[in-house]
């Protein structure tokens, strides 16, 4: 064995040995997971060890840190605060947010990628964003924010290329949509569950919302990967995509990403204009029917 090995042995055994490594229950930033990853954590399934260095992960550790040194120190921000939140279908959740600003009403969550184009061409991850948006519920609810407060992902470059950050703000109205979604999620968890425990188990199947590709790379290694994939007749081919087809790619993860955003601020507008009715100066008409459970918004002559 070489020193650089040597030296990998140690750096695998300094990962494993950190608390959130042997993290059993779910945080915030475990909620916009891959819902059978989060169903695997709620019924205590066992967990296949990792072999890999979680090399990525540990310098967005290391980059998280000093970030929030300096912001704590040259912006009087609180760092490492510790939130309870308490979701609207009644489950609390606890977790740590990076820094927190209540001097500006906000909470601000540090991301590393290995450049930025992918982030900002597609936006934040669904995890990124139920996690922060738990944050700002949860400081809401504990009086260190007010209501209203905004919650804002940064983005740093940790192959060192781009020194501009990239900054992802969302509203008080995107942020419980962000809410609505992660207990939406909580709940095709549990309804699938309770299938699962009548043996129906093709229910935790349509549970899994990433590939293999995802499950079992380096980086990944989730630790449920061989429950869902092994014996799976899907294999991923490995073969690279033509740069044509990447584009194509891309597009459809950005439609979708956008579909979904769209979907999620809808719902937040549907809820503010609940109690609403009438017509605006430039021709919409909003109208609630049925209970007030059905909402026309058309645009009238």
């Amino acid at each position: 064995m070489t020193l650089a090995d040597e030296i990998l042995e140690a750096l695998k055994r300094k990962a494993n040995s950190r608390e959130r490594t042997h993290q059993i229950g779910l945080g915030p930033s475990e909620f916009g997971h891959c819902r059978e990853y989060v169903r695997n954590v709620m019924i205590g399934a066992p967990r296949q060890p990792n072999d890999e260095w979680p090399a990525a992960a540990e310098i967005g550790t290391l980059i998280g840190d000093y970030m929030e040194s300096a912001v704590g120190e040259y912006m009087g921000a609180q760092t490492q605060v510790p939130v309870t939140t308490r979701l609207p279908n009644g489950l609390t959740v606890s977790g740590t947010a990076d820094m927190v600003m209540p001097d500006r009403n906000c909470v601000v969550d540090c991301k590393s990628k290995s450049e930025l184009a992918q982030v900002r061409r597609d936006g934040p991850s669904i995890d990124n964003l139920i996690q922060i948006s738990i944050y700002a519920l949860g400081l809401v609810q504990g009086g260190v924010l007010q209501e209203g407060a905004t919650a804002h992902l940064v983005y740093v470059d940790r192959s060192g290329k781009e020194q501009v950050l990239h900054e992802v703000t969302l509203s008080w109205e995107r942020i419980l949509a962000f809410i609505d979604l992660c207990v939406e999620r909580l709940t095709d968890v549990i309804t699938a569950q309770e299938h699962v425990d009548q043996g129906e188990v093709e229910w935790a199947r349509a549970l899994r919302d990433k590939t293999p590709p995802f499950c079992y790379h380096p980086s990944v290694m989730c630790p449920f990967r061989d429950l869902c994939w092994k014996g799976s007749e899907w294999k991923p081919s490995g073969s690279t995509l033509s740069d044509e087809e990447t584009e194509i790619v891309h597009g459809f993860v950005q439609a979708r990403a956008e579909q979904k955003e769209a979907e999620e601020l809808r719902k937040a507008y549907r809820e503010a204009l609940k109690g609403v009715s009438g017509v605006t100066e430039t021709g919409w008409s909003v109208v609630w029917s049925d209970g007030d459970r059905a909402l026309y918004v058309t645009q009238v002559d």
